[in-house]
């Protein structure tokens, strides 16, 4: 392990500049899941490459080097100041971001993979990274089916992780569940005919790494476990909105990017400059709504609710049901596919009571949470992007 005698004075004053070909050291410890030394061979370390440009541009991480562990799983790798930047000199680069980089353990033959993601300049020894054993499993309950894991075990001071259930479709994001908002059950309605029939659990610790004394020395990572993917017993169920007209305020969208079957996040087309208080999907027949599910909405307030009405005449409306309050939405998964980004995007079902009314029209607005017992909620929210609305009708 190496901690350079000088660093610690070079902070202490208004800074120095290490030359381009001066050593940098990345050091830590890798574990089995048992918690034993590592044994699977050497560690992948990747950096972020810029793909695409102007607002669709996103980092892709790629491998850049391999990381030799020794047998009490421990390693030390030894990088130039050019490669983090810390010789502060202006140069061009490839990478989207010269001091990010991940270290990745070999992915599992069973599809699970265990990382490190993290930003150094100089020095830095990183939290252990520990291989999970998760036992994802599918379990049958009397509700129906459902995702059940191991809890991930602690490893030195790393926070503990936020767990996110998710399910993936060929063009986007299909399912999203953080753990805590709701229980990951599974079921026909969630795959449709757009997904890979798989279920994918990952466990996400973000933290900070105190290095040397100073200020702005502490090292962000965040550690990623994603569990090996779950085959689903089930096929999709097509929605009765499939391919159905939208309309946004007075606005008829034909053919409507919400009801197609693809999974992109689309911002809602709109008149002027506001953002859209209302989405209707304008049905093809008259039918009885058994479940609304409404995929990658994205409205950045917090405690927003969902509505779901109904009509009959697109004059007069009633409710069908509501979502429960919806958080900000900023905790989300670890992707290095663009297309399944969840940032701030919520996944919703709506279940309809039995005996709704035959419906034409569904519509869908957002309002604000009460603000405490018995008062009404605040005011309109506004919708600004959606992935897919699907209407499934009762038996």
């Amino acid at each position: 392990m190496r901690l350079s005698r000088l660093l610690p004075l070079c902070l202490a004053m208004t800074g120095c500049v290490m030359d381009p070909d001066e050593p940098v050291f990345l050091s830590g410890t890798v574990l089995e899941a048992d918690g034993s030394p590592w044994q699977g061979g050497p560690l992948t370390l990747m950096r972020p490459r810029t793909v695409g440009e102007g607002a669709t541009a996103y980092s892709e991480y790629e491998p850049w080097g391999e990381v030799p562990v020794a047998a009490d799983g421990g390693y030390v790798h030894r990088l130039a100041a050019r490669d983090t930047g810390a010789d502060e000199l202006p140069r061009s680069s490839p990478w989207s971001d010269v001091t990010a980089f991940q270290l990745h353990l070999p992915t599992g033959v069973d599809g699970a993979g265990d990382y490190m993601e993290f930003h150094f300049k100089r020095d830095v020894h990183l939290p252990p990274l520990r291989r999970w054993d998760s036992r994802v499993r599918l379990v049958e309950v009397a509700a129906g089916l459902r995702l059940a894991w191991e809890a991930v075990p602690p490893a030195g001071d790393i926070p503990e992780p936020r767990v996110f259930v998710r399910v993936h479709g060929a063009t986007g994001l299909a399912w999203l569940i953080r753990e805590g908002e709701g229980e990951p059950w599974l079921y026909p309605e969630l795959l449709e005919d757009f997904t890979d029939g798989q279920a994918r659990v990952q466990a996400r610790s973000q933290g900070l790494r105190p290095w040397v004394p100073g200020p702005d020395i502490d090292t962000g990572y965040s550690v990623m476990h994603e569990a090996p993917p779950v085959p689903l017993p089930f096929t999709g169920r097509v929605p009765a909105s499939r391919g159905a007209d939208c309309q946004v305020e007075k606005l008829v969208v034909s053919p409507c990017p919400f009801t197609d079957g693809k999974l992109g996040a689309v911002v809602l087309p709109r008149p002027g400059n506001s953002l859209a208080k209302e989405l209707v999907v304008r049905l093809r027949q008259p039918l009885r709504p058994a479940r609304v599910i409404v995929r990658g909405l994205y409205n950045p307030a917090p405690e927003m609710v969902l509505h779901v009405e109904g009509s009959a005449d697109d004059a007069t409306w009633q409710p069908l049901g509501q979502s429960a309050p919806l958080s900000r939405g900023d905790e989300i998964p670890a992707t290095n596919d663009f297309s399944t980004l969840g940032n701030a995007q919520h996944f919703v079902d709506v279940r309809m009571p039995p005996g709704a009314p035959m419906v034409t029209r569904v519509r869908l607005r957002l309002s604000y949470a009460s603000t405490g017992e018995g008062q009404p909620p605040s005011g309109p929210g506004y919708f600004a992007t959606l992935r897919e609305v699907s209407v499934f009708a009762a038996p």
